[in-house]
């Protein structure tokens, strides 16, 4: 009987965890840019790519080994196979975003540790976003340059009306690419900041639940029942934080907003190039 139960509980802990390996795709749109001309401006973005594969490759074996813990953690705490079962769900979706640990944090150490961790997700989102906002700046940049100097050639007669189309579909193909990474990279970021925020929130209806006294029996009546006043139902506090949490959280803010100003430059670009283009060629 109990190797049965042992059997159910590792098959639903695998089922647990392989959604997770499934999810763990790119976030980024699928390449488009055929480099010909300009290696040295698509670099950045390639580069980017690889980064984020990496990443990828480490939050699945977060998201796995959070499901364990989570088990772990349900197991300890319930004494029964379905408590571990909760909590390798709950353990398993918190490695996807971080290694956060969901459920009821019973000391204050526990509370300290997942501000720690939610302060460290939000540091590592930021320098994601960071790292997409200095990449798709570089790759303007130098397809800003190459796009100037492929006019004034053409203009000049140095290189044909063909291979100034060219050159300019390479660029415009690089630079809407940068534009698709960026979106992608800014719709992800809010629905993690959506996920921390309710995770919190969460977080913090528990801990009050747990904290709330329980209510005496109230006396047995002995004169006639009158209608009590209706009372307020207590407001859920608002979530804890700390200095390093309100610091990463402000710098997440920060990276977001310059996510943002970037992917509007890089389609503020594309935009004035097609005027150009349009002008140029008649």
């Amino acid at each position: 009987m109990k190797s049965r139960t042992a059997t159910l509980a590792l098959t639903a802990l695998l089922a647990a965890t392989l959604p997770l390996s499934a999810c763990s795709g790119s976030r980024y749109p699928a390449r488009q840019t055929e480099v010909t001309y300009y290696p040295q401006c698509y670099q950045p973005i390639d580069r980017l790519r690889q980064d984020e594969q990496l990443t990828n490759n480490t939050t699945v074996g977060g998201a796995v080994g959070g499901a364990l813990l989570g088990a772990l953690i349900g197991g300890l705490s319930t004494g029964k196979v379905e408590g571990a079962l909760v909590g390798a769900a709950a353990g398993g979706a918190a490695g996807a975003i971080g290694g956060n640990i969901y459920g009821k944090q019973k000391t204050a150490e526990r509370d300290a540790d997942y501000l720690q961790q939610y302060a460290r997700s939000l540091g590592e989102d930021a320098a994601s976003m960071n790292r997409a906002t200095a990449a798709a700046r570089v790759s303007l940049r130098c397809y800003d340059q190459q796009f100037h100097l492929a006019a004034n050639q053409y203009r000049a007669g140095s290189i044909s009306r063909t291979e100034f189309e060219a050159r300019y579909q390479e660029i415009r193909s690089g630079l809407q690419e940068t534009s698709a990474i960026l979106g992608s990279t800014a719709t992800t970021m809010q629905e993690r900041d959506r996920e921390y925020q309710a995770t919190l929130q969460r977080q913090e209806e528990q801990r009050a639940q747990a904290s709330a006294p329980t209510p005496a029996p109230a006396p047995r009546a002995t004169t006639p029942k009158t209608r009590k006043p209706r009372t307020q139902k207590a407001a859920t506090p608002a979530p804890r934080t700390t200095p390093e949490v309100q610091r990463k959280s402000n710098e997440f803010k920060a990276a977001q907003r310059d996510l943002d100003s970037a992917r509007q430059d890089v389609d503020k670009r594309i935009n004035s190039y097609e005027n150009s283009v349009a002008a140029l060629l008649g």
